[in-house]
């Protein structure tokens, strides 16, 4: 199964049982972590929330206008891959909530404009949207 873009708008409002569905998941499981990387396509999807629930890792997660500076996670998944989108093909797509328990709103194909490496504590991203 290929996670595609094409019935995704926008601007548009989605849960991550709804996105399962569309993309063919057998539940929003599949979808449960900030950093998805499907195992067929180039595609990278972060799934964002500024204001976390108190249980889980507060990253500094923030939209500013048309730029996201966002927090990667802890362990560092697929940071390496994300970095070097520019020259291996992949595409990083965006969704953004506010608040947990909250419908995601898809803000689009993202480009990192500035990244801070750090093996210690949370990488530091800048993205724009294409």
């Amino acid at each position: 199964m290929t996670v595609c873009f094409t019935d995704i708008i926008v601007g548009g409002r989605y849960s991550r049982s709804q996105l399962a569905e569309i993309w063919g998941y057998k539940g929003h499981q599949a979808l449960a972590r900030g950093v998805v990387t499907p195992r067929y396509g180039n595609v990278i999807i972060l799934f964002v929330t500024e204001k976390k629930q108190t249980f889980q890792e507060q990253y500094e997660d923030k939209l500013i206008g048309k730029v996201l500076e966002w927090e990667g996670p802890t362990d560092h998944f697929a940071e390496d891959r994300m970095v070097h989108t520019a020259t291996n093909g992949d595409e990083i797509h965006i969704f953004h909530r506010v608040i947990h328990h909250s419908e995601f709103t898809y803000l689009g194909r993202a480009a990192i404009t500035d990244v801070k490496v750090n093996s210690q504590h949370p990488s530091k991203f800048k993205f724009t949207f294409v």
